[in-house]
């Protein structure tokens, strides 16, 4: 029979689940709080994957689509998060494939158009350096990057 604490934990994690997609290892980083067995942990997130609370293709999907939208961020970038959080690489391919391309190249060129206009330099070494650096910061595969700042410099 569980116990007062795992019951608690459960309902405590299934709640914040139903609000905010959820890993594994966000769940058992919040389940510390709670004074459970290595089991009953175990027990824990079977069953909130079980009551489809935690489900780490959907979490996936959630977080390629935000980190994409929202923060502009790369696909290397998004995939070295995601497997920070330990999401399984075929659900995260999954998910970095439904982004559209022709967004993908709008949005790096979009980014790369901002920050050449932004700085001071409009076509030495350095500035294109630097614009390079700050496109595989956010994330975006060097060959893109050198294609679009090529491109943005002619």
């Amino acid at each position: 029979m569980p116990s007062q604490d795992f019951k608690k934990a459960y309902q405590l994690l299934s709640a914040r689940c139903s609000k905010k997609e959820t890993s594994v290892n966000e769940a058992l980083k919040y389940a510390v709080k709670f004074k459970l067995k290595l089991v009953e942990k175990n027990q824990l997130i079977n069953k909130l994957k079980k009551d489809k609370f935690i489900d780490h293709k959907r979490y996936a999907n959630a977080f390629v689509h935000d980190r994409f939208k929202f923060y502009k961020w790369g696909k290397l970038k998004i995939k070295y998060h995601l497997i920070q959080k330990g999401i399984e690489v075929k659900f995260i391919d999954d998910a970095l494939d439904s982004i559209d391309m022709e967004e993908y190249y709008f949005l790096i060129s979009e980014e790369a158009k901002k920050k050449h206009e932004s700085s001071g330099r409009k076509s030495d070494f350095t500035a294109k350096q630097k614009l390079c650096k700050y496109l595989n910061q956010k994330g975006f595969e060097g060959e893109l990057v050198f294609e679009i700042v090529e491109r943005l410099e002619s």
